[in-house]
């Protein structure tokens, strides 16, 4: 019985083993948080950034952690732009299993009705038009032999977006019909694709980008019913858990982690 077990416990060792993740926004605080959780010696990892290459450079020098890890440098604002790092991920590392959509950006914290157009444009380019284009290249590869996709929404798409965030609530909502659209499509084909909407999560955004203030975060934390702010880390356990060989049967899903945000 207990030479089972132990067979058992090693089989088990070996899931997830030598798995190819393309993980779109490494660099951000989630992407880095779940680079932090992985072990990375099971995977071959593309770290895709835009701006953020030093940040990941920092990270693998504090972590000291030898991993197949390549850092992926590359605006995704088209179409074009999209599939060259699909292609340059595939070529790479010899294909493709798991796909993580962790960028995005918000181009104008500003009241709705004061929304330029080019911010509008940008908002919907970066947040659904590079997850989309980049799915739409994945899904061909994964078509012959299945993998999982997972896309980032946000907790708020569901209730029209902030008021002065609204562009990016919109384009979030869109990647919630993207992540039902592309499920039903390739059950077919065992290509699983969930989605996860974040409520207020302690990242750099609410300070650098948003300029609200501790107090002002620790107020609107409060309106959650677990009063508090979520950490990346809670986002990449849940990222984690969906890319593990013990969850395949959840797709189609949009998974909120919100602290009970709106409940």
């Amino acid at each position: 019985m207990l030479k089972k077990t132990i067979i058992a416990r090693k089989m088990k060792n070996k899931i997830n083993i030598n798995k190819k993740i393309l993980l779109l926004g490494a660099s951000s605080d989630m992407g880095l948080a779940l680079l932090d959780r992985l072990n990375l010696s099971n995977f071959t990892l593309g770290a895709h950034c835009y701006k953020g290459e030093k940040r990941i450079i920092n990270w693998i020098k504090l972590k000291d952690k030898k991993t197949k890890l390549k850092i992926m440098k590359k605006n995704l604002k088209d179409q074009k732009s999209c599939y060259a790092l699909v292609d340059e991920f595939i070529k790479w590392s010899g294909g493709i299993d798991v796909l993580v959509q962790l960028n995005g950006n918000i181009s104008s914290v500003v009241y709705w009705d004061q929304l330029k157009e080019q911010d509008w444009r940008k908002d919907i380019a970066i947040n659904l038009g590079a997850p989309f284009f980049v799915a739409q290249r994945v899904f061909g590869h994964m078509k012959k032999k299945g993998g999982k996709v997972i896309l980032m929404s946000t907790a708020s798409a569901k209730h029209g977006g902030g008021s002065d965030t609204m562009g990016y609530g919109i384009a979030k909502a869109g990647v919630e019909a993207l992540t039902k659209g592309m499920a039903r499509e390739g059950g077919k084909y065992n290509i699983l694709v969930n989605a996860i909407a974040p409520g207020l999560i302690k990242t750099r955004f609410h300070k650098e980008k948003a300029r609200r203030t501790s107090f002002e975060i620790k107020k609107r934390a409060n309106l959650s019913r677990l009063k508090r702010i979520g950490e990346p880390s809670e986002i990449a356990a849940v990222i984690d858990l969906l890319i593990s060989d013990d969850v395949n049967y959840i797709t189609g899903e949009t998974i909120s982690v919100s602290g009970g945000d709106w409940i």
